[in-house]
């Protein structure tokens, strides 16, 4: 059984009309924006090549100082955007819709993965925070991901997404 997240693509591509609509990026928000969204993409790359979807528990790489690695690098992305376009209220409607969608599909995927792994993933639970991780080592996390597994994950067509809105953004600026 796959988990379904039917409402997360359309709602993103609702969200982003309006974010180009609205934003109104200036160069110094363009280019803070940029930064804080690359960070949020190499968090991202870092679970995608790490992440053993649907075979088994991955608790090696990133998986091994948060369960969300993915989540946590989306909300970096839309951070990153949020501050390029320097628009409260999309700023706003971002962290909540954020909070109440997350916090829901994580709940989802938790249950989900108790179902699938039982004690191995109670164990898991227990050893490794959801969301902020009390140590990290980069070293390591980087040693235990694999390109070929981001690629495989999909991480590549996010990297594109964030490239098309750097480029709308810019042409909608010079426009």
């Amino acid at each position: 059984m796959k988990l379904r997240n039917s409402y997360r693509i359309p709602l993103g591509f609702l969200f982003g009309i309006m974010y180009i609509w609205r934003a109104n990026p200036s160069v110094a928000s363009f280019f803070i924006g940029v930064a804080i969204m690359m960070f949020g993409e190499c968090i991202r790359f870092l679970g995608a090549g790490t992440l053993m979807r649907y075979k088994k528990i991955t608790v090696t790489g990133v998986y091994s100082y948060t369960r969300n690695p993915l989540y946590i690098g989306s909300f970096f992305i839309g951070i990153g955007a949020c501050i390029m376009s320097r628009d409260m209220i999309f700023t706003v409607l971002f962290l909540v819709i954020y909070l109440l969608v997350y916090s829901k599909v994580i709940q989802r995927e938790e249950r989900y993965l108790a179902i699938c792994y039982g004690e191995d993933y109670q164990r898991y639970l227990k050893e490794v925070p959801q969301i902020f991780p009390r140590r990290f080592n980069l070293q390591r996390a980087l040693s235990e991901m694999k390109l070929s597994m981001a690629l495989r994950n999909g991480e590549h067509l996010t990297v594109l997404g964030i490239i098309a809105v750097w480029i709308i953004i810019v042409v909608k600026t010079i426009a």
